[in-house]
């Protein structure tokens, strides 16, 4: 008996239908199509095949940026807000390249193309990206198909073992404040100079300042107890960034003279002028201001063009509230502290974190001391050279 053949449609393909199931009350159906009826087939039987092991057929939208959408809202109450933030962000690049593409026909070589493309021209800032940043792109996408994988959206990941992070550009670190810096932090009023001294000398994140309490410090012991944050995008407290975020760190003397002649007008160390928390907003109002006080008694305008304001322009290298955590972190290395009371010191959870830097700073020590030494060889030669010329006049 010859085998069925379906009708040709006017576009020459031949489609057939495949039965995926009851969708209220009535019976739903997919079709597939071919140039040939065995390719037709062929695709009939892939879906039939999905169908046995679970895939879920039935739902009405299957593409990138629907459940790109769903991902993130079951990452948003399990993850921190910063690491979220990230998400959104990365996925957020992914949903503008294949929004409207249905997942199932998203192949590797697309999200490795994109993969490609980001590492060019990041799609944020427009210049190539951190090798730091593509591995980022890379685990968020991989988290993405296994959540749609495991919700049978897809048969499986299409990603698997087999995406390569393209190299990017070399993570730049953060460099650290000179002593002529440190200096301005020490010697400059400012309402912020009482967060920059505190972030300078202990090493808290922004979020760990804006939650401390007079309560948190003990000048008598000269400790800090962290053990809160404040999160800007709820506009509420929450726990530190991780569990090894929740520790005491000492303080050293130019700190605690500093605290105890501070005023204390409100139950936060670093309120708002209302003596409530800082929002991001007024974060960032107060510390453009500090950064323009500090240009305006260091900075040297010998040449230096005026904008169309009449406003100093910026001469000195600023830096944010971060770069002080940074440089707490160098100042303990210079100081000798070993790597492990400097992640307790952090609230580091992952001791590599604490040692990239390490490794980072003795790299740079190892930099300076062989300039040292090129330096002492090319005066000593140099010496020789003379004497020797000395003594051949003789």
């Amino acid at each position: 008996m010859p085998k069925k053949s379906n009708a040709r449609r006017a576009d020459g393909r031949i489609a057939v239908q495949v039965y995926i199931g009851m969708v209220d009350g009535k019976r739903k159906y997919k079709t597939v199509y071919g140039k040939t009826q065995k390719e037709a087939e062929q695709k009939a039987a892939e879906l039939r095949a999905q169908l046995h092991r679970g895939v879920d057929l039935i739902s009405t939208d299957r593409t990138f940026s629907f459940w790109a959408e769903r991902f993130l809202k079951t990452k948003k109450n399990s993850v921190s807000v910063g690491w979220y933030r990230c998400l959104e962000q990365r996925l957020g690049h992914f949903t503008d390249r294949f929004g409207d593409a249905e997942l199932s026909k998203i192949r590797l070589c697309d999200v490795q193309a994109a993969l490609d493309d980001f590492a060019a021209c990041n799609p944020y800032s427009g210049k190539p990206t951190s090798r730091k940043t593509m591995i980022e792109y890379a685990s968020v996408i991989k988290q993405f198909f296994k959540f749609c994988a495991a919700n049978r959206i897809i048969d499986r990941s299409p990603l698997d073992d087999l995406l390569t992070v393209p190299a990017g550009e070399p993570s730049k670190h953060r460099d650290a404040l000179t002593a002529e810096q440190r200096e301005w932090i020490i010697n400059t009023p400012h309402r912020a100079q009482p967060a920059a001294m505190i972030m300078l000398y202990t090493g808290l994140r922004r979020g760990e300042l804006t939650a401390l309490l007079w309560s948190d410090i003990d000048l008598t012991a000269k400790t800090i107890t962290v053990n809160k944050s404040y999160s800007y995008k709820a506009k509420s407290l929450k726990s530190t960034k991780t569990a090894a975020g929740t520790r005491i760190v000492p303080i050293p003397d130019v700190l605690s003279d500093y605290l105890r002649a501070l005023p204390k007008t409100s139950m936060l160390v670093f309120p708002n002028t209302d003596g409530s928390y800082l929002s991001d907003t007024s974060w960032q109002k107060l510390w453009d201001s500090y950064m323009r006080v500090l240009n305006r008694k260091y900075g040297n305008f010998i040449g230096a063009p005026a904008d169309k304001r009449k406003a100093l322009p910026m001469v000195i290298d600023t830096f944010t509230p971060h770069c002080l955590r940074h440089t707490y972190a160098t100042m303990l290395y210079d100081a000798g502290v070993d790597v492990l009371t400097a992640k307790e010191f952090l609230g580091h959870s992952d001791i590599k974190t604490t040692l990239s830097i390490y490794t980072h700073l003795s790299a740079e020590k190892s930099q300076s001391d062989i300039g040292k030494l090129n330096q002492y060889l090319q005066s000593t030669t140099k010496t020789e050279a003379e004497n020797s010329a000395k003594k051949s006049a003789f």
